[in-house]
């Protein structure tokens, strides 16, 4: 077993006997983490670290773990909603190995793109163009770009009160983190509407007050094939076959239980997040799925389109931003942090 794939189910509770060993040994080292998260926090919060602003509204997309939640297709709806409304935005981020940023492009291709080590940077390059507003994909813990609204992302399939934190968790921040939030959205791929209920209010008790917006992020009804020009598919052409799920993401298993409920069997084919594919990786697919269909997410997508032959019969999985409740209050901090700046 790869070691990430081992790290993946020693998270989730599944590496028995080793994981509990190594969850006791990596115990003080998760404390310093969680030490130097909070001293970070507090020199930002007492003025000892500055965060630089810009002369633009700037709208963070973050979360608290490691992957899952859906930044990259919430930021782009984000934006896609600041465009309709009339303003000139786009998307900053930190672009680990231009893998998000080549996404961010293909979502809202009217969107301009801006990428480098420091979001600040990223942030001046997008105004420099005549860019109105900025949102920054994955910049809940980047605090040293001001923002004018902290949106902040809950998976809901991996919620809890108590998370481990890194290295024994997957979670960067625990949930009381979310009293620097402006807006909490929680987010669901699998998990049934009821659980998100649940989890919003155990979030209301612990942050009495606190917007909180419930997500659903669905697969769309059409699939798009990833080479012939992205031409749309039905998916329910997949019921009763057997297919292969690729997913290089921090946590897979809602994708490929997205795909479980399209397909009769699911052959996952599994990669560290933002596994730098090569053309041994596609040649290696294209050998397992052996003459069935691959279905991958556009993340994947984006570097496997100019790996895997023409003619292979592979799709790409579109994922769509649903909001169940809380979408009012949602627009209205959006509207707000825009006017406040002018």
């Amino acid at each position: 077993m790869r070691p990430d794939a081992w790290v993946a189910r020693w998270w989730a509770g599944r590496a028995g006997a080793a994981g509990a060993v190594a969850s006791v040994a990596l115990a003080p080292v998760e404390g310093l983490f969680r030490a130097a998260a909070a001293a970070r926090n507090a020199a930002f919060d007492r003025g000892w670290m500055r965060a630089e602003r810009v002369p633009v509204p700037v709208i963070s997309i973050g979360n608290l773990a490691v992957g899952g939640a859906g930044k990259t297709p919430f930021a782009a709806w984000i934006a896609a909603r600041l465009l309709a409304w009339g303003r000139k935005p786009a998307i900053a981020l930190r672009g680990y190995g231009q893998d998000e940023v080549i996404l961010h492009r293909e979502l809202n291709p009217t969107i301009p793109v801006f990428s480098a080590a420091r979001r600040v940077e990223a942030a001046r390059a997008a105004i420099a163009t005549g860019c109105d507003a900025v949102v920054l994909d994955d910049g809940f813990q980047h605090r040293s770009l001001a923002r004018d609204l902290d949106i902040v992302l809950v998976a809901v399939e991996s919620w809890s009160p108590r998370p481990r934190l890194l290295p024994r968790g997957p979670w960067r921040e625990g949930p009381g983190a979310l009293a620097r939030a402006d807006v909490v959205v929680l987010t669901r791929k699998t998990a049934p509407l009821a659980r998100a209920e649940e989890v919003a209010a155990e979030l209301g008790r612990m942050h009495p007050g606190k917007p909180i917006a419930l997500c659903a992020l669905e697969t769309a009804p059409g699939l798009r094939m990833l080479h012939s020009g992205g031409l749309e598919v039905d998916a329910g052409m997949m019921r009763g076959h057997s297919v292969v799920a690729v997913a290089a993401l921090a946590t897979p298993g809602p994708f490929i239980a997205q795909v479980r409920a399209m397909a009769a069997e699911v052959d996952a084919a599994l990669f560290r997040d933002h596994h730098a594919f090569t053309r041994d990786d596609a040649i290696a697919l294209v050998q397992r799925a052996a003459g069935r269909p691959i279905l991958m997410t556009r993340k994947d997508a984006v570097k496997l389109r100019e790996l895997i032959p023409a003619g292979t019969d592979a799709y790409v999985v579109e994922q769509r931003v649903v909001l169940e409740r809380g979408g009012e209050a949602l627009d209205a901090a959006l509207r707000a942090a825009l006017e406040a700046r002018g």
